[in-house]
């Protein structure tokens, strides 16, 4: 479920990586990195130096609209 949300949203998957992750990169924010695993997302923005975790898809669809919102907004 996590993987059609990053589809979605326009992550691509980082073949480079030995774990299942998945990148996107806007503009105004930079890289981020949202690497599965069991049951979970961890999301890694790295022009803020945070990481989010995420239990279920839908909080992170919310995130990642909340997220591309506030981008455009500033």
């Amino acid at each position: 479920m996590f993987r059609k949300v990053l589809l979605r949203h326009g992550f691509r998957r980082n073949r480079r990586s030995d774990e299942l992750q998945y990148i996107g990169h806007w503009d105004k924010l930079g890289g981020i990195y949202v690497t599965l695993k069991p049951k979970m997302a961890v999301v890694e923005v790295k022009d803020r130096n945070a990481i989010y975790v995420f239990r279920s898809a839908r909080e992170l669809e919310l995130f990642i609209r909340d997220l591309k919102t506030s981008v455009n907004m500033a």
